[in-house]
């Protein structure tokens, strides 16, 4: 099937050019404004390199319409010449083709179809091959123009090959570093879904001096790895675990349980006073937790704490309660955190200078239709050094259901310049949240 490159340059730039024009009027957006949408998916659709690769996909029931659902989103801006926009299709069970692609525009149908990344080859055994990738949940894109894909090894329940993180040079698309998790750091059970990465040497830097930390969502941990030492260690913490009264999630009037531990991450600014901090959160549950990085940082202290001793546990704070669960998120570099809500269903914004409370967590956008399950988050800077805010959603409540209906839009990729959430003084600009909080105050260092 012939392709035009990338549907994400064009859409990119008419974006832009619509929400700066906005911008000079010197309007801020409203609580109920908007992202613009990339492109929507009804089902997924993908690129084979023949006809007999499909053919046999089928046959093999590695390729099963209906069975994808995509989880994460992230933009490579490196190429002055395209925009490249990767998604990721965790292999929940059989009949998914690709895991990792690069979208673009089918001249044939005038749809968004997605590419094997950083090929089909990588792909197709399906765990056969642990030298290939087998199931990925999200991904990351470094300032080196490095592309950081976390394969579970996992296809459903079983585990084909050991959990691997896979670091691409996206000038090259060539393999710059592959790290095989020693089992002695995880669970038979674990499950590998976020990779947050920080690099302390960036351009003009060597890039050498990297760490990047990932949620273990069923065993309860987060992992850090050092790409300068090759070596990994597991910490541990209470709050990295679900809470059973928020196991039961209700998105658009469907109900499903789902007990996962820590998913959402994110990194505040380098700048920030008295060091970085890590915020995060599990995914059951209501509450947003920080710790500092220097104690994620001390592997020696990890690695001499045993299995399930915590280093440091009242370096860990609950910030506060924003009454309702969220998945994914990030932050800007005027420490923003914006992240989505199951309910309501909305992108909402904090500022990590503020009481994590009501008044300070500010819906930026609301959509019932649009934003429902926003399950990856990403702030990315495009080549005139803006950042922008990049959301994927997919009605997971459908797939976990059974009630995904093809005939409907069930998965979106929308975006959004920052700026046009902030106000003057680079805080979020919205409505505050009106669900009920229990605030712990600011975070103190």
């Amino acid at each position: 099937m012939s392709t035009r490159s990338s549907i994400v340059t064009i859409k990119t730039i008419i974006l832009i050019i619509i929400l700066t024009s906005c911008r000079s009027t010197g309007q801020y957006v409203a609580p109920s404004t908007q992202l613009g949408l990339i492109t929507q998916w009804n089902e997924m659709q993908f690129v084979f390199p023949t006809t007999d690769h499909r053919q046999l996909a089928v046959f093999q029931g590695k390729y099963v319409r209906g069975n994808s659902v995509p989880l994460d989103v992230d933009l490579d801006y490196s190429d002055t010449g395209r925009s490249r926009l990767f998604v990721t299709v965790p292999r929940f069970q059989e009949g998914i083709p690709i895991t990792l692609g690069v979208v673009s525009t089918s001249f044939a149908t005038n749809e968004s179809v997605i590419h094997a990344y950083p090929s089909y080859s990588w792909q197709e055994s399906h765990g056969a091959n642990c030298d290939g990738i087998t199931s990925v949940f999200r991904v990351a894109i470094d300032e080196c123009e490095r592309l950081y894909v976390l394969d579970t090894g996992r296809i459903g329940e079983r585990l084909y090959c050991p959990p691997q993180l896979l670091v691409f040079n996206l000038r090259n698309d060539k393999l710059l570093q592959r790290y095989k998790f020693p089992f002695n750091i995880l669970q038979d059970t674990s499950i590998l879904v976020t990779p947050v990465v920080n690099v302390l040497d960036p351009p003009p830097g060597k890039c050498r001096d990297t760490q990047v930390y990932i949620a273990d969502v069923t065993t309860f941990h987060m992992i850090v790895y050092d790409m300068k030492t090759r070596s990994s260690w597991r910490t541990a913490n209470k709050l990295y675990y679900p809470h059973p009264t928020y196991g039961t999630f209700n998105v658009a009037g469907e109900t499903f349980d789902l007990m996962d531990g820590l998913v959402g991450m994110a990194l505040s600014p380098k700048n920030t006073l008295g060091g970085q901090q890590m915020f995060f959160h599990p995914m059951a549950s209501t509450s947003e937790m920080t710790v500092p990085l220097w104690v994620l940082n001390n592997r020696t202290a990890w690695e001499n704490a045993g299995f399930f001793d915590y280093y440091q546990p009242r370096a860990f704070i609950e910030l506060g309660d924003r009454g309702t669960q969220s998945v994914a998120q990030a932050m800007d570099r005027y420490g923003n955190l914006f992240f989505g809500l199951i309910d309501p269903i909305a992108i909402a914004c904090w500022n990590i200078d503020s009481p994590y409370d009501n008044q300070n967590i500010k819906i930026v956008s609301q959509n019932d239709a649009t934003l429902q399950f926003a399950s990856g988050v990403k702030i990315i800077t495009n080549r005139l050094g803006e950042e922008e805010l990049w959301v994927i959603t997919n009605r997971f409540q459908k797939a976990l259901t059974g009630s995904i209906n093809m005939n409907e839009v069930n998965f979106r990729i929308l975006a959004i310049p920052t700026n046009q959430l902030l106000d003057i003084n680079k805080r979020c600009v919205g409505t505050p949240l009106t669900t009920k909080f229990t605030s712990f105050g600011k975070f103190s260092i």
